[in-house]
């Protein structure tokens, strides 16, 4: 049992609906309701979970910044929140960037703000680290006006990129100054925080690296809430991909259908998600083989999971600089699903290290190689579920909820011997 109360602070507000909401809650699901506060930017929180929250939007940020009345929102405006006034600008650089100095303008900070953290007086700060500069800089302020232990999970590397998002034009001004501010509030950060959560082993040796912070980190990986599913695949062969369609994964979903359809023309790779442009969305399922069925929610999945042959998650090699340390929750899930699990990507992504270290997962890194594993997959079900044991245990030791939350108490008890 934790003895102290936490404060975390993320754009993503706690929510089963978003990847990153529900990574944050996975992790602190053994701390007791009344020991948990949260400031947020985005999302409808989940008040069953956390009843002390704090939410101020771009939207309000922007009006206090430019001297208008905003309608932040404390625990005891439940009734208020809506998802109008917590849309978020449209991405540039540019809008980033003048983001950046509303947020860092303070203006936005009242007494309401002052009143909450008081009343909640939280032992320990919790920053989910990202993309955005303002929020390491809110992490400290909100630490040092607590007199709270500083704590980071970081399941990202944008501080340590050339470039934030592979889109980036070279030598893009605003480009330079978000990255330049993002670097300068991480090091200021670093000096001050206590302790590091990573979501893999890699990006923690990496962040060492580049900031030392001996004996001040550790690895958590990101939990999954399925449990292994039963198998309903029917004779025909089907794959099946449900995940984010941007990034790049449009290619190589592509030459995955395409070579599907060279090894068994009866076989289906179902697809499920939003692709982010019409170009991208006819490069994939103009395969004849391809079935699109768009967005599905999260908890409809396992079913879709336990009547497909085989689950699939692909990179696109060419972002291996701008993705190198994602482990998506996707993955996470798969393994858990111990589902036969076929991943197309370069062996040079970290997370493919993992699942080769783990034996849990069928991995092709060439289109040749990808045609011989789907021919033995096909053929061979015996083959097709040769790694659903490891699967199974590796998600038991490395992403179970209940263990990983149980990991976290323990890391945040222990935080005052630090």
């Amino acid at each position: 049992m934790i003895n102290q109360k936490v404060l975390v602070i993320s754009c993503e507000a706690f929510s089963d609906s978003n990847s990153n909401g529900r990574t944050i809650k996975n992790m602190l699901l053994h701390i007791p309701k009344l020991c948990i506060a949260q400031f947020y930017i985005h999302g409808i929180p989940d008040t069953g979970f956390c009843e002390h929250y704090f939410r101020v939007s771009d939207n309000d940020a922007l009006r206090a910044f430019l001297g208008k009345r905003s309608r932040q929102i404390s625990t005891s405006d439940s009734q208020k929140i809506d998802a109008k006034n917590c849309l978020k600008p449209k991405r540039s650089y540019r809008n980033l960037v003048l983001r950046n100095i509303v947020w860092q303008s303070r203006r936005w900070w009242t007494k309401d703000f002052d009143a909450f953290l008081l009343s909640f007086s939280p032992d320990i700060v919790l920053l989910q680290a990202g993309d955005s500069p303002f929020m390491y800089s809110i992490a400290i302020q909100v630490a040092n006006f607590c007199k709270a232990k500083l704590v980071m999970y970081n399941s990202e590397s944008y501080v340590l990129k050339k470039y934030m998002y592979a889109s980036t034009r070279k030598n893009d001004f605003w480009h330079f100054l978000l990255m330049n501010s993002l670097q300068r509030q991480y090091r200021k950060f670093m000096k001050r925080v206590d302790y590091c959560i990573y979501s893999m082993e890699a990006l923690e040796e990496v962040y060492q690296q580049k900031f030392p912070h001996k004996n001040k980190s550790c690895s958590l990986y990101t939990v999954s809430e399925f449990l292994p599913v039963s198998d309903k695949g029917g004779e025909v062969f089907s794959l099946l991909y449900c995940g984010n369609l941007g990034v790049g994964r449009d290619k190589p979903l592509a030459e995955l259908a395409k070579i599907l359809y060279e090894v068994d023309k009866t076989a289906v790779f179902d697809i499920y998600g939003r692709f982010t442009n019409k170009e991208s969305e006819e490069l994939v399922c103009s395969n004849p083989n391809v079935h699109f069925h768009g967005f599905v929610d999260y908890k409809e999945i396992p079913n879709l999971m336990e009547k497909a042959s085989m689950l699939v998650h692909c990179e696109n090699n060419d972002r291996l600089e701008n993705l190198k340390y994602a482990f998506s929750t996707k993955i996470a899930d798969s393994i858990a699903s111990t589902r036969p699990f076929l991943v197309y990507a370069s062996r040079e992504y970290p997370f493919i290290q993992y699942l080769q270290k783990n034996n849990c997962a069928h991995i092709a890194s060439t289109p040749e190689e990808l045609k011989e594993i789907l021919k033995k997959c096909i053929k061979d079900k015996k083959f097709r579920f040769k790694y659903s044991e490891n699967a199974k245990l590796t998600a038991l030791r490395n992403h179970n909820k209940e263990v990983n939350s149980r990991k976290m108490i323990e890391i945040l008890n222990n935080l005052h011997h630090i």
